[in-house]
């Protein structure tokens, strides 16, 4: 991977010790995942990393304190991810977040209807869109909760046409962010309203 890529997107950690980590991290990501070549390929995913990273900093202070942590990644994008602009298979839509955690030393479960076969962190092929469907996570048991981009997946929008079907999977699933975080657990990132 390419050394600049690596240090512009470490550059964002506060401290040496995460920057170390941060590159570390990155390097796995390249060994595993082709993080390099797939940056090459679609410039957009660099930004979306350093989204993921600016928001686990905002989250814990620091990326060091993320170790151990057990997160949820809800619709955590999938290897059959597609590009809602094109509709072709993108690497942007990988599940980057739940890759990212693993490689800096915390426990992620990723949630999402596309294929998530191969990856080394728990994970669960999840309708989003159904009532109940999370019920099967223990109450308080993650550290962080993140949702993203469930609502502009071209899968999700495909199945969910209906803005009162929006309405109706954003209450579930803000309920059911409630239920399984610890009480001291942090909401990483949502794109769902808090009320």
């Amino acid at each position: 991977m390419d050394r600049a890529l690596v240090d512009r997107l470490a550059s964002s950690a506060r401290t040496r010790t995460a920057r170390a980590l941060l590159a570390r991290a990155l390097e796995q990501l390249d060994e595993r995942h082709e993080l390099g070549r797939k940056v090459a390929w679609e410039p957009e995913l660099a930004p979306i990393l350093e989204e993921f990273i600016d928001r686990l900093t905002a989250a814990y202070g620091s990326l060091t304190r993320v170790s151990g942590k057990r997160i949820l990644d809800i619709a955590s994008g999938s290897n059959s991810s597609r590009s809602p602009t094109t509709g072709k298979r993108t690497a942007m839509f990988e599940p980057w977040f739940a890759r990212l955690l693993l490689e800096l030393g915390a426990e992620p479960v990723a949630l999402d209807g596309g294929d998530l076969e191969g990856e080394r962190f728990e994970h669960h092929r999840v309708d989003l869109g159904k009532a109940g469907a999370l019920d099967f996570l223990e109450a308080a048991s993650f550290d962080g909760v993140q949702d993203s981009r469930l609502f502009g997946s071209p899968e999700f929008r495909k199945a969910y046409p209906r803005q009162r079907d929006h309405k109706r999977i954003k209450a579930e699933i803000a309920g059911q962010e409630r239920r399984v975080l610890k009480p001291d657990g942090v909401v990483i990132h949502s794109d769902i309203p808090r009320v």
